[in-house]
């Protein structure tokens, strides 16, 4: 979820979330400069992260792992 409602000034920590291992990619879908709110009154999402392992629990850390690492600066 969006952490704050103002306008998305940066998304920091992308290349670190994307060498977590299991990382496939890591998608910002909202532009720089975008007027973002948070919820209840946000409808959408900043971004992805996507993972791929052979087991779940390897899924499941790798994603929290590369959330934890990505910043977006929000005013």
């Amino acid at each position: 979820p969006i952490p704050a409602t103002g306008t998305l000034q940066a998304v920091d920590g992308l290349e670190e979330a994307r060498a977590v291992p299991a990382v496939t990619e890591v998608d910002v879908a909202v532009p720089i400069g975008s007027r973002v709110r948070a919820l209840p009154d946000g409808d959408r999402y900043l971004g992805f992260v996507f993972a791929r392992a052979a087991r779940r629990s390897q899924v499941v850390d790798a994603l929290r792992r590369a959330g934890s690492l990505i910043r977006p600066t929000i005013v």
